[in-house]
């Protein structure tokens, strides 16, 4: 597991420690994960000595370089918050904290441009009318009575 997908995971598993204490389910969540991922041995070594004491989120999030692993992070922080059916004020606190943490490092002008050109190719009837299945008779000339009877559907967006 390469340093910013293992750092993802300590990271998770240190939250389940902002509210003091480690419950039940929490617990049994950490363990499944740890038998169930692929950790080296010196990995593991470092969750087990992590979970005797807890690392500082703060000190992870660095640690954490893929933008996609930072996303999976806040996604699991709020799913692990509601594990054991209760999200504590110090959870909500830190969820907010960290969420804004890992926005500091998006463009969100350049990322919402990005989404808007890729929402606009997916409305060329190219991509609309596209034969996945290049042998297939039937595919094709459906997708080409589809293009015949609705042509003006897939224009671009104003």
């Amino acid at each position: 597991m390469d340093e910013s997908k293992f750092n993802l995971w300590r990271a998770c598993f240190s939250f389940c420690f902002i509210d003091g204490f480690l419950t039940a389910e929490e617990e049994a969540w950490i363990y499944s994960k740890i038998d169930s991922l692929k950790f080296s041995d010196n990995q593991l070594t470092t969750l087990k000595r992590d979970l005797k004491n807890s690392p500082d989120i703060d000190n992870l999030l660095p640690l954490i370089t893929k933008p996609a692993d930072r996303g999976f992070l806040i996604n699991h922080i709020r799913i692990l918050s509601k594990i054991d059916n209760e999200v504590s004020q110090a959870e909500k606190v830190e969820i907010e904290r960290i969420y804004n943490l890992v926005m500091l490092k998006v463009n969100l002008p350049q990322l919402s441009s990005l989404i808007a050109e890729d929402e606009k190719a997916s409305y060329h009837e190219d991509e609309v009318y596209k034969v996945n299945n290049k042998h297939s008779f039937i595919e094709k000339l459906l997708r080409g009575l589809q293009k015949i009877m609705n042509p003006g559907d897939y224009k671009f967006p104003e």
